[in-house]
């Protein structure tokens, strides 16, 4: 008789944990994100050109798509994927933004993604922790897409030296 109110017990609590997860991201919702005072960049039309055949960011633009509508499934148990996506990430990037400081952005980006998966994957994750893992993400982001822009920018400038 014992045995069986300890058994349970046990199978209650692994529900109670699961329930958790789940109520972070159920909690976490698209007004809560659009709140988030930030500046946000998009990639202009350069260089949409030039990074138009870059699959591994048009994935993660549509991870981060996701994220500002409070979607944070991508998250959930995936860190294999990931892994894949990031590190495909860093190593596809078109040669015209292949610069240390777009590998810089893409790196800063990668400490955020980490961390808002970690994050989520918490029992015990609190929302504004996890808005606040998102909000770096977003913003981590919106640099890469600066970085770009300032890039194709610069190399736009035909600025003639006098002799």
């Amino acid at each position: 008789m014992v045995l069986l109110v300890c058994s349970c017990q046990s199978s209650n609590s692994e529900i109670s944990e699961d329930d958790t997860k789940e109520n972070v991201s159920e909690i976490l919702t698209k007004k809560d994100v659009q709140s988030l005072n930030y500046i946000e960049f998009v990639a202009d039309a350069k260089v949409q050109k030039v990074i138009g055949s870059w699959e591994k960011y048009t994935e993660f633009q549509k991870v981060i798509l996701d994220v500002k509508v409070a979607n944070l499934s991508f998250f959930r148990d995936n860190n294999e994927i990931l892994t894949v996506l990031i590190d495909e990430l860093k190593t596809t990037i078109p040669e015209m933004v292949n610069t240390p400081q777009v590998m810089a952005r893409i790196i800063a980006l990668e400490t955020t993604l980490y961390k808002l998966e970690s994050n989520v994957n918490l029992s015990n994750a609190k929302k504004e922790t996890v808005l606040s893992a998102v909000k770096e993400l977003l913003i981590a982001f919106s640099n890469l897409n600066l970085q770009m822009n300032k890039k194709l920018e610069k190399e736009s400038q035909n600025i003639q030296k006098p002799y």
